[in-house]
């Protein structure tokens, strides 16, 4: 067996894990956030735009020849991580960008069967589908989306207000942002659970090479 099939499991379960403590970094910040440290929230929602990118990635690196996926893709994401990256104070987005990478890029260094990448590219595709329904449904429901800890008080306390250099509906209004993150990535933790408990993507079948 190969080495990637025998430890699907555990990368899958790092995968959902990752997204737990993501979620739980979204919830803290919108339920309780520390009010030494407003930049959490321009934090997240790097990382929701920097999700903007990703979101797609998992289904590229999964049916990509190794090569692309290692010269090409690689490479290309890594360029926007560091561009986001280098508009925070903190390396969030980069540790998020290499913990995601290499939960995916697991493809490129090995063949895997085609239930193991078929369940990859379902996964990525309703990942990138929950994504933009989200952040319509979000948007359009903000006026019945509570503030819980992040309200005008704490906005101005904090020195978030003062702070801001843009403006619109995520600058403004930050728990609309910091909601949709939660959602989102809630979202993503039920459809890994789903997809890996789902009957025909546990059937391991015949490995097929790929393409160098």
């Amino acid at each position: 067996m190969q080495i990637i099939e025998k430890y699907d499991l555990h990368f899958e379960y790092a995968g959902i894990l990752i997204n737990l403590l993501i979620t739980y970094q979204f919830y803290r910040v919108w339920s309780n956030p520390p009010i030494d440290e407003p930049s959490q929230i321009s934090t997240l929602a790097i990382v929701m735009a920097f999700e903007f990118i990703m979101v797609h990635s998992g289904v590229f690196m999964a049916i990509a020849p190794r090569k692309i996926s290692l010269y090409i893709l690689f490479p290309v994401y890594g360029i926007f991580a560091f561009t986001m990256n280098a508009m925070l104070d903190n390396n969030t987005v980069l540790i998020a960008y290499l913990l995601v990478v290499f939960n995916r890029m697991r493809f490129a260094f090995t063949d895997v069967s085609p239930t193991i990448r078929k369940r990859a590219i379902i996964t990525s595709v309703c990942a990138a589908i929950a994504y933009f329904i989200l952040i319509f449904a979000v948007v359009f429901s903000m006026d019945n989306i509570p503030q819980l800890g992040l309200n005008a008080t704490y906005l101005e306390a904090s020195g978030y207000n003062a702070a801001k250099t843009g403006s619109g509906v995520f600058i403004d209004t930050p728990h609309i942002a910091i909601c949709f993150g939660l959602i989102y990535y809630c979202t993503l933790v039920l459809i890994e659970v789903f997809l890996l408990y789902n009957t025909p993507f546990k059937t391991h079948l015949p490995i097929h090479k790929r393409h160098s």
